[in-house]
């Protein structure tokens, strides 16, 4: 009887403990919002409020903490009218700017047509060749100051996306390492991005000085009426595609090679830890239901974050892009109108700042998609729970 007893008491016990866990773990098995929710509450995202903050002085508030909470919780509203409202509002003093510019270009340039027309007129030619030099000076310096402008409109736009990236750096390796577990990952992605910073230092150091060097040969080049200089400006505009075009390819072929073999390792791991507590007999699947949880919640904090971090890096990069496209469509509107008027080289140098303006233009966006790709292949490689 006393054995009987032993073994009743023995089960009693046994299935009390077994409820309880199934207790414990049942309130712990909150959903993946949830925890997501309650993991971004804990993370620290003032150092990037701060740097969106002092980045975004055009206007534009972007609470990062909040735009990710709404990713989280599937709130976020998507209004593209007063995203459009904002960026014409952002650019709408720069626009009267390009509009002062493009009125002083059209001038110059016609009075240096009339002294074009007044040397082909007149046998001493003198004079009128002194009065298109003073000219072409005088477009040469309005050329010269606003793309002085335009460059630092580009390079305060790679310079804002360094800064962002630093800051976004350790809040989404964070997540990551929450999502995977694994240290590895964390390395890799650490490296990726510090190519990319140092790709985008590249674009600071070296494209944008050739891109200023090349406006200046060609303008020089057009001074005279020798073609001396040409092929040396090409040289130029040849280094500087190459350069754009091999950094992208330099970080999509990173992005491929860190997409087959760095989340290999991860998945076996995750895959092998959902085993082992599936076979832990009575409780093993409520334990994997936990562990594929908090897995799946990393998942979404992590994607929330990047998300954020795609929307804010397109952000800092619209009204820079949209200034600098205003730039160059000023200059092509006004090569095209002048060409039937005026001098063949009045018309080289515009369309030879239209040109540099345009590689500026694409030196930003290849910034950009840099650290939007590097964002986006970090989430789809640890984007999977098994």
């Amino acid at each position: 009887m006393r054995e009987q007893g032993k073994r009743h008491f023995s089960k009693r016990y046994g299935k009390l403990l077994i409820s309880l866990l199934l207790m414990i773990l049942s309130f712990l098995l909150s959903t993946k919002e949830a925890k997501a929710a309650a993991a971004s509450g804990e993370m620290d995202y003032s150092e990037i409020q701060q740097v969106i903050d002092d980045i975004m002085s055009y206007g534009n508030k972007f609470d990062f903490s909040s735009y990710v909470e709404q990713l989280v919780n599937g709130e976020v509203k998507f209004s593209p009218t007063e995203i459009g409202l904002q960026l014409i509002n952002s650019v709408k003093g720069e626009l009267k700017a390009n509009i002062s510019t493009f009125g002083r270009l059209i001038t110059i340039a016609l009075t240096a047509a009339l002294f074009t027309n007044l040397s082909m007129a007149f046998k001493n030619s003198q004079v009128s060749e002194t009065g298109y030099y003073v000219t072409y000076l005088l477009l040469f310096g309005l050329l010269a100051s606003t793309f002085v402008t335009a460059s630092g409109i580009a390079s305060k736009a790679v310079e804002s996306l360094l800064e962002f990236m630093k800051a976004l750096a350790p809040a989404y390796f964070l997540a990551i390492g929450f999502s995977t577990g694994s240290a590895t990952s964390l390395i890799y992605y650490e490296a990726a991005l510090m190519l990319i910073s140092i790709v985008d230092l590249i674009i600071i150091k070296v494209v944008i000085p050739l891109i200023d060097f090349y406006l200046v040969i060609t303008l020089a080049n057009n001074l005279s009426k020798e073609d001396m200089l040409s092929k040396l400006a090409g040289l130029f505009g040849s280094i500087i595609n190459w350069l754009l075009k091999s950094l992208l390819a330099a970080v999509v072929g990173l992005g491929a090679i860190q997409g087959l073999i760095v989340p290999v390792a991860d998945r076996v791991k995750r895959s092998a830890l959902l085993k082992a507590s599936a076979a832990i007999p009575g409780i093993g699947d409520a334990i994997g239901g936990v562990t594929e949880t908090v897995i799946g919640a990393g998942i979404l904090l992590k994607n929330a974050i990047g998300v954020a971090g795609l929307v804010v890096i397109i952000t800092i990069c619209a009204v820079p892009f949209l200034k600098l496209l205003m730039i160059v469509m000023i200059y092509k509107a006004g090569s095209a109108v002048l060409q039937p008027i005026s001098d063949k080289r009045v018309i080289e140098c515009i369309s030879a700042s239209a040109k540099s303006s345009g590689m500026l233009l694409k030196s930003v966006f290849v910034g950009a998609v840099l650290f939007l790709l590097s964002i986006t292949i970090a989430a789809v490689t640890t984007g999977s729970v098994q």
